[in-house]
């Protein structure tokens, strides 16, 4: 949708896109203080909002009419292929599955008569995939939750297609009426299964420790606190396993990358809380990255930028 004024000039456009958290989003830019440029009519100030939130304020101070330029695509956009998901599982732990196979990874946690999966990134293909590789893996056993370790769009994209699935939404408080909020919003560009099946979220949040206990095996979640990279931000530990999972405050590098050399506050704050915690963390499930590490490659990132 645009609005042209009496002076042709173009002042705003309307564009609804489909976000995997957001539903219908509307993008709108609006267009003011049009200036004259060697005969060509410019607006000065660009202003651009996504969902109501605003994204760009852009000053332009200098416009050329079609000058000559060209651009190279770079090879590994030109020879890239259509994404295909997969979902590989390592074997953690009995009944502790690693599906990775793509930029984000889960965890699956098999309980006495349920299942427990870590994080939902992506979007709903994503998560049908790992919800399918679940059911494969321990078949039998429903999926009852799903903890989420934050709210950015990346690792939140997926938990949609569980609640559709039935599972209970274990996300920190300050999240859960924002999921609600997003999830009421109409979904008419691309629905997806729970837009058909209009089931009710179930939520259990948490402002501290919180545990997931069958009696089998016990699940910590803990609030990360003091992370810059996001104020409701949550880590996993296994105490049986010795096993911390954890997004976006550390994700390990390969085995044959040098040490950084510049401090990463999100890195080290992790590791301080792991330590204030008093977790006897052996290995790392990073929900990024190449896989599975031991502590000590978290504290050689940080002791090495020190």
């Amino acid at each position: 949708v645009g609005l042209i004024n009496a002076r042709n000039e173009v002042e705003s456009v309307q564009t609804w896109i489909d976000n995997p958290v957001l539903g219908d989003t509307l993008i709108e830019s609006r267009y003011s203080e049009y200036r004259d440029h060697d005969g060509l009519r410019f607006p000065a100030h660009i202003v651009r909002s996504q969902g109501g939130h605003p994204v760009l304020d852009l000053q332009v101070t200098d416009v050329k009419l079609n000058p000559q330029l060209a651009f190279a695509v770079p090879e590994p956009v030109a020879k890239a292929d259509a994404a295909i998901i997969k979902v590989d599982d390592s074997l953690i732990a009995p009944g502790v599955h690693y599906l990775t196979g793509g930029s984000h990874h889960s965890l699956a946690i098999e309980q006495k008569d349920h299942v427990v999966v870590v994080e939902a990134p992506q979007h709903e293909a994503r998560s049908l995939a790992v919800i399918g590789k679940v059911h494969e893996l321990i078949p039998g056993k429903p999926i009852r939750y799903l903890i989420n370790t934050h709210a950015h769009f990346d690792h939140a994209g997926g938990l949609r297609a569980y609640v559709d699935e039935g599972a209970t939404i274990v996300t920190h408080a300050r999240n859960r009426s924002y999921y609600e909020k997003a999830w009421a919003a109409p979904r008419t560009l691309n629905p997806d299964r729970l837009a058909a099946s209009n089931k009710a979220a179930s939520f259990e949040t948490f402002t501290d420790l919180h545990l997931l206990d069958d009696g089998t095996r016990k699940i910590e979640i803990h609030p990360i606190a003091g992370n810059g990279h996001n104020d409701a931000f949550a880590l996993v530990y296994l105490p049986a396993e010795k096993l911390l999972v954890e997004a976006d405050a550390y994700t390990p590098l390969p085995t044959t990358a040098p040490l950084p050399t510049s401090r990463n506050p999100f890195a080290e704050n992790l590791l301080d809380n792991v330590q204030t915690l008093k977790l006897d963390v052996k290995q790392i499930a990073a929900l990024h990255g190449p896989g599975l590490v031991p502590l000590s490659s978290l504290q050689a990132v940080v002791t090495a930028a020190k």
